[in-house]
């Protein structure tokens, strides 16, 4: 169920925000427009909460923005943990923190 999930970009907030403005469009104008309350919008620029998969979507459409971050190939291709068997352990997972 959580590979099929997307990630939310780290700079969702500028992203929208700059959006907007590129835009023309107040906070206000753009709740009204995805029929949302301002604050969300104003929290959302601020990086105070992340979008819903609901509101990403609207965002992505009304803003023509990518807010995904799904994996990359690069990402994967950086990878070389695992056993002898090709399955990964919870050594290769997880961080210490001495």
């Amino acid at each position: 169920m959580f590979d099929e999930m997307d990630e939310v970009v780290q700079d969702y907030d500028e992203r929208i925000r700059s959006a907007r403005e590129s835009a023309g469009l107040s906070q206000e104008d753009l709740a009204k427009e995805l029929n949302e309350k301002a604050s969300l919008i104003r929290k959302l620029e601020h990086g105070e909460t992340l979008p819903s998969d609901d509101v990403q979507r609207k965002l992505e459409r009304e803003l023509g923005i990518d807010l995904s971050a799904g994996a990359s190939p690069d990402e994967d291709a950086d990878w070389e943990g695992g056993s002898a068997t090709g399955e990964y352990t919870l050594g290769d997972v997880v961080e210490r923190k001495d």
